[in-house]
């Protein structure tokens, strides 16, 4: 009975002893695990492989925004540029107009017109050689490509009645006389040594209205120019108060133009 309990001794030592050398072998670090050669040029990597394609889809997505941001910078610019531009064309085009306008100064024209075809108030009404004067000032001025001047007109007009008639109770004795001053604010339409004329004021003590083209030539700062011209009174009235109602004629014409 004695020499089994030594021997379970020394069995329990044995183990006690190969249990204890197995947990110092397993504790200690084996410096083999983690060796490395500094010579050996070797980038170390921390994390996951995961978490480094991450990182990587990270500087993709934030490389992606800079470069929108970029082409959003660049489209500002551009817009800033096309802008810019618009805005450098629009000067330029008032700088033409007004250069134009200082070119031209001011413009006389001096006419000379007799009515040609009336209408049926003034049937029985002979014409004299109407004269006219307009000027233009230094502003031209131009809307969706056309360019026009303002400016005032005045001229005369006189009919002479060639046959007695009635109108209505009144009675239009031969002699009598339709006649005044026209008084009119004018828009001119420049075409080269061509022009429109548009006209609206007073024709003797009627308001009315007046249109006219004419062509020609430039000679320096002078222009010849033939055309005709249309003048419409609303209520025309004789030198007797008679009221004839409204009245037109259209002139046959021929312009002298001076530019000052």
């Amino acid at each position: 009975m004695r020499e089994r309990s030594h021997i379970s001794i020394l069995i329990r030592a044995a183990q006690f002893f190969l249990w204890a050398c197995l947990s110092v072998f397993i504790i200690l670090p084996s410096p083999d695990l983690y060796a490395q050669d500094p010579e050996d040029d070797v980038e170390e990597y921390w994390g996951d492989d995961d978490e480094y394609e991450e990182y990587e889809d990270e500087d993709e997505y934030l490389d992606d925004d800079e470069y929108e941001d970029d082409e959003e910078y660049e489209d500002d610019e551009e817009y800033e540029d096309d802008e810019e531009y618009e805005d450098d064309e629009e000067y330029e085009d008032d700088e033409e107009l007004s250069d134009e306008a200082e070119n031209l100064g001011y413009t006389i024209d001096l006419a000379l017109g007799s009515p040609r075809f009336v209408n049926p108030a003034l049937m029985n009404w002979n014409s004299n050689v109407d004269l006219r004067a307009s000027v233009e000032f230094p502003l031209l001025m131009q809307v969706m490509g056309a360019r026009f001047r303002f400016g005032a007109e005045v001229g005369s007009f006189k009919f002479e009645n060639a046959k007695f008639s009635t109108v209505g109770d009144d009675v239009i004795n031969l002699g009598e006389t339709f006649s005044g001053i026209t008084a009119m604010g004018i828009i001119a339409f420049p075409a080269g040594p061509g022009k429109i004329k548009i006209g609206v004021g007073m024709v003797g003590s009627s308001a009315g209205f007046s249109m006219e083209a004419s062509y020609g030539i430039r000679i320096g700062t002078l222009e010849v120019r033939g055309g005709i011209r249309s003048t419409e009174t609303l209520m025309a009235k004789t030198s007797e108060s008679v009221e004839l109602g409204r009245a037109g004629w259209m002139d046959g014409q021929i312009v002298l133009g001076v530019n000052l």
